[in-house]
């Protein structure tokens, strides 16, 4: 393959990858508010906490027995099906402990209903074992597209079943079979497109060369899994399904932004580091503008969240759903800080820091269930408030060390975090007093759309008046600067 067939598919690879991210997550919203019409809260926390087994052996056993595949030099159909295989057979055992054990899960959990639940997600888990090999070997060869498709005819598909479903009374089942459609149709579509069938291989050689791999691959998804939806597990644990249920809407409406903005602007912070090179300079310069577009993005969406969280949810999940606004709020500042976080992990691996994100993490993680367990007493709000304390407690370190590696001085991030920062803080005020002066008896749609209408005023305004102060600052200080020196030529 050439130099410009690969940059070609490097480039199509890539803007398919994002397309298939953003739509996913878009269709998804969109079918989740309109589930949160038909279903109650305590539906959607029994299938989370279903989804956290399904998350966990993805995480942990499918991609550690698919990565070896994804970065061998030149793998063959022999590779590809030892991978399906072992996944096979991995799904088979997974599938059948899930199902097995479903009924004592759902003791110790005190919901009888989640056992018919857990049975049934299992199907799913058989459905991801069987896919992830093709899955391999469609990115190894780079066929993003049709990723794409497949990712978005399923999710569209399995969201009619279930909305149908949920209208006709089904329950939480109808998002049991939403998710079983979903990926068994996923599955069907990524064998027509792959156009592979794959044997049965087992190589002792194999095992052997790649055990190392997969080791490291499933110990780093578990730190991942933990770090990603430790929070949910605890309050599964220590609330149950209803407050689940609650915390996952909250969780969705905050992380929608994080994942379609924070995370493609991590994408793009690969390649602007990886250019630096050993360039601290280039590098602290290419940390800021990143950093500096991915709060300008952020910052003013959460924000919206945080203080309009109350009308925000009524007017699109329901009355129904309004104990989860004080978790809207809070997890609005979890994302924030979570946005920063992730971004600061990229330069620690481009400036081959590998460890202190891995130690900040389990930091953070640590902090964050002994603030859970200490505070679960204290309800869903508690608890919150403190996976909320543990990024704020991790932050600071982390923010420094990395300050440090790169030779920044305050006022070097000051000047590239201010504008979003200052339009952000002045949004909150502005919205808060909207809020207070706003009469009575409005709409939850008039006020959402009325708080819409400020921010798109407010904070560019502030923006763009602190980007210019901040200009006239530095050309005071640069005309300062050339005067002391032409002074100084002149003695």
């Amino acid at each position: 393959m050439n130099q410009k067939s690969t940059g070609g598919g490097l480039a199509s690879g890539s803007i398919w990858s994002i397309v298939d991210n953003l739509a996913q997550q878009v269709i998804s919203f969109v079918i989740f508010a309109v589930l949160a019409r038909f279903l109650a809260p305590d539906a959607f926390g029994l299938l989370t906490i279903a989804h956290l087994f399904i998350l966990f052996t993805r995480l942990v056993v499918f991609d550690a027995i698919a990565m070896p595949v994804i970065r061998a030099g030149l793998p063959d159909d022999r590779f590809f099906s030892w991978v399906f295989t072992c996944c096979t057979l991995a799904g088979l055992l997974l599938a059948a402990l899930m199902f097995f054990s479903a009924g004592l899960v759902s003791s110790l959990y005190r919901a009888p209903e989640l056992k018919t639940v857990l049975q049934g997600m299992s199907f799913s888990v058989l459905f991801f074992g069987l896919m992830r090999a093709y899955e391999a070997r469609l990115v190894r060869n780079m066929m993003f597209r049709q990723l794409a498709i497949r990712s978005i005819g399923s999710v569209m598909t399995g969201g009619v079943v279930g909305i149908t479903l949920a209208a006709g009374g089904w329950g939480a089942m109808s998002l049991v079979v939403q998710q079983v459609a979903a990926s068994g149709l996923a599955l069907v579509l990524v064998v027509a497109q792959s156009r592979w069938l794959p044997r049965i291989v087992f190589d002792r050689a194999l095992n052997k060369k790649y055990w190392s791999d997969i080791r490291q691959v499933g110990l780093t998804g578990i730190l991942q899994f933990a770090n990603t939806n430790g929070d949910s597990l605890l309050v599964s644990i220590f609330l149950g399904p209803y407050a689940t249920g609650l915390y996952n809407l909250g969780k969705r409406v905050t992380s929608a932004v994080y994942l379609v903005i924070a995370s493609s602007m991590q994408k793009v912070a690969l390649p602007v580091f990886s250019d630096a090179g050993a360039d601290m300079a280039a590098m602290g310069r290419g940390y800021l503008k990143i950093l500096g577009i991915t709060l300008f993005c952020v910052a003013p969406l959460l924000c919206f969240q945080a203080v309009l969280a109350e009308p925000l949810v009524a007017a699109v999940f329901g009355a129904k759903w309004l104990p989860a606004a004080p978790v809207v709020s809070v997890l609005a500042l979890l994302y924030l800080l979570s946005s920063i976080v992730h971004l600061n992990d990229y330069l620690f691996f481009a400036i081959r820091k590998n460890r202190l994100p891995v130690l900040f993490g389990i930091a953070q993680l640590t902090l964050a269930t002994v603030l859970a367990v200490s505070c679960y007493r204290f309800g869903l709000l508690g608890m919150s408030l403190s996976f909320c304390g543990a990024y704020l407690l991790v932050f600071p370190p982390s923010q420094i060390r990395l300050n440090r590696e790169l030779g920044l001085n305050a006022q070097q991030v000051w000047y590239a975090l201010a504008p979003p920062l200052v339009g952000s803080t002045f949004l909150v005020l502005g919205l808060t007093a909207y809020l207070l002066l706003v009469p009575p008896g409005i709409s939850n749609v008039t006020l959402v759309a009325g708080g819409v209408l400020i921010a798109c005023l407010l904070y560019p305004f502030m923006v763009v008046v602190t980007g210019w102060q901040i200009r006239s600052v530095n050309a005071s200080w640069h005309g300062l600067l050339l005067s002391a020196m032409r002074l100084g030529r002149a003695r």
